[in-house]
């Protein structure tokens, strides 16, 4: 189906742009997973996916806090059964919109709705060999991981594994292949969210100290690494955090209701058509480099 160029009425399709999360974001979720893969080059990192192969482990038990649409669970599963291991993978998410239905998922992947700032059902306590956590800075408020890892903790059984990706999503970086190259309206829009992330106390500069926020909530063996991403992968990565700006339309107010905003809902659309625009002709927007951390309960 073709779109207009014409922006006249642009985000008021909800298909395509709604402060729900649909297809789209699902969509967005599916490349973001595919362009970490392509950063990371594995599902497990190296301490973990050492100790299950020098302990002969035939069986596993994974939980994926904050899952989406299940994506890493679901390429576990494959690597898992090329690797003859038996294991049951949980998602767990609040929201369920962009679950697959059972039926579409591999019989040892189960997705549930479990709310993981909260202390989590006594059933699930202790049952995990291995607990992931990727891209989950919008549960950080004011730089507080204590939810997050208290129910990592609780999941996990006494030598289990704790893994952690993330990304400082509060500071979008910006650049240009040439100063003859407008980066402007990219510069602009990455300003705003910078802005509106410290309103919302989703500053996260404690991503680089990931691994001190593990070994302070008790866990042992703790390990980071910092990866760089690829530079064949930016027109990727544009492309998905463009999909997150177009996502965050809705945040801004419409000129009928603030006209003195500082940039209303369709200055921020204007601005957007010039952003998309501009990475056409070669800028391209990130959030640096991917830290990723392990860690093990005590015994």
């Amino acid at each position: 189906m073709a779109v207009s160029a014409d922006n006249t009425h642009h985000g008021e399709n909800e298909y395509w742009v709604s402060p729900a999360r649909n297809f789209r974001t699902s969509a967005r979720l599916r490349l973001q997973h595919f362009l970490t893969q392509n950063t990371l080059d594995c599902l497990l990192e190296s301490p973990i996916h050492d100790h299950i192969t020098n302990n002969g482990s035939k069986s596993l038990k994974v939980a994926d806090l904050a899952c989406g649409n299940g994506a890493w669970l679901i390429d576990l599963q494959s690597e898992m059964c090329r690797k003859g291991i038996s294991a049951e993978l949980d998602g767990f998410d609040v929201n369920t919109a962009l679950f697959p239905h059972p039926d579409q998922l591999p019989g040892s992947v189960t997705l549930k709705q479990l709310d993981i700032l909260k202390s989590p059902p006594n059933e699930r306590t202790g049952l995990y060999d291995i607990v992931h956590i990727r891209y989950s800075v919008s549960l950080v408020i004011k730089s507080n991981v204590t939810p997050l890892l208290s129910t990592a903790l609780a999941f996990l059984k006494p030598g289990g594994f704790i893994q952690w990706e993330e990304m400082r999503a509060d500071s979008f970086l910006v650049e240009s292949p040439s100063p003859l190259i407008s980066k402007t309206a990219c510069d602009t829009i990455a300003g705003e969210m910078a802005a509106g992330c410290k309103v919302h106390g989703l500053e996260s500069g404690w991503v680089y100290k990931l691994d001190q926020h593990l070994s302070s909530h008790g866990f042992e063996n703790v390990g980071m690494r910092t990866i760089q991403k690829r530079k064949q992968d930016m027109k990727g990565w544009t492309e998905d955090f463009l999909m997150v700006w177009e996502e965050l339309d809705y945040a801004f107010p419409p000129s009928s209701k603030e006209p003195q905003a500082t940039i209303t809902r369709e200055r921020f659309r204007d601005l957007f058509v010039q952003a998309v625009k501009e990475t056409e002709q070669g800028v391209f927007i990130h959030e640096g480099n991917i830290m990723a951390a392990v860690g093990q309960k005590p015994e």
